[in-house]
C-alpha cells in the first residue's frame, strides 16, 4: 500500500455526513511508501475565488496525508491529490457552516455537487429551522484512496475514511442536557469529482459504526 503525502498544514478535517448523520436529517497492508507534506501541484487544486479570498491565504493548501493499494500514474496522483485537497476545503467549509448553525452557506456550490450539496443544503436549513449549532469539530483520519477514474468524461476519485464522533456535538435550546460522550468512531466513502473546472465532493456515504483496524 502506498501512502500519500500529507502536505504543508492541515493534516485532520471535518465531514458533512457526519454532521448530518449526528443530526439525524437527510442528507471521510504492507509494502507501503511514505508520502509525506509537500506543496500541490497548482493544476490539481480547486479553483478559488479570488474576489473572497483573504490576503493571508495559503496559495498552497495541504495535500493531507492518504494510503492506496492502487498503483498510481503521475496523472492519477495529480487527480486524487487535488481530490483530497478539495475534500479538506468541503469538510472545513462545512464545519464552518454547522458551528454558525446553518447560516454560513455561501459558496457552497464550490465545495459540494450532486448528492453532496444537496445533504449539506438540507441539513443547514434544518440547522436554522431548529436554532442547532455544532460545538467542537468533526474530523476525519486514516484517508485511503479506494478507486479513481479519469477515462470517463467526469473524472471521479472515491476515498474512504474514519470520523470519530467525540470530537463534536450539537446543541439547541429544547436539550439543555449536557451532550453525552460518543466514543464511535464511524467510517465512510465519499465521491469527489471535476465538475466546472473544480474537484467537488458529491456524495457521502456510511460504510460501517466502527472503522476498520
Amino acid at each position: 500500500m502506498k501512502t500519500g503525502l500529507g502536505r504543508r498544514v492541515r493534516v485532520r478535517a471535518a465531514t458533512a455526513l457526519t454532521l448530518t448523520a449526528g443530526l439525524s436529517v437527510p442528507l471521510l497492508l504492507s509494502g507501503c511508501e511514505d508520502h509525506s507534506p509537500v506543496a500541490a501541484p497548482t493544476s490539481t487544486l480547486p479553483a478559488k475565488d479570488s474576489s473572497t479570498a483573504s490576503p493571508a491565504a495559503d496559495p498552497q493548501p495541504t495535500i493531507p496525508a492518504y494510503e492506496t493499494d492502487l498503483d498510481l500514474s503521475s496523472e492519477e496522483t495529480e487527480a486524487v491529490e487535488g481530490a483530497l485537497v478539495a475534500l479538506d476545503d468541503f469538510v472545513a467549509f462545512t464545519n464552518a457552516l454547522y458551528e454558525s448553525g446553518g447560516k454560513s452557506l455561501k459558496g457552497v456550490e464550490k465545495i459540494a455537487t450532486d448528492e453532496s450539496l444537496d445533504e449539506v443544503e438540507k441539513a443547514a436549513e434544518t440547522m436554522v429551522d431548529e436554532s442547532t449549532t455544532m460545538v467542537g469539530e468533526v474530523t476525519i483520519e486514516r484517508i485511503t484512496v479506494s478507486s479513481i477514474d479519469i477515462e470517463q468524461t467526469v473524472h471521479q476519485v472515491s476515498v474512504q475514511a474514519c470520523s470519530p464522533s467525540e470530537t463534536y456535538h450539537f446543541e439547541n435550546p429544547d436539550n439543555s442536557a449536557p451532550a453525552e460522550s460518543d466514543t464511535s468512531n464511524p467510517e465512510f466513502e465519499f465521491t469527489i469529482r471535476f465538475k466546472e473546472d473544480s474537484w467537488k465532493v458529491a456524495k457521502q456515504t456510511w460504510i460501517r459504526e466502527q472503522c476498520a483496524s
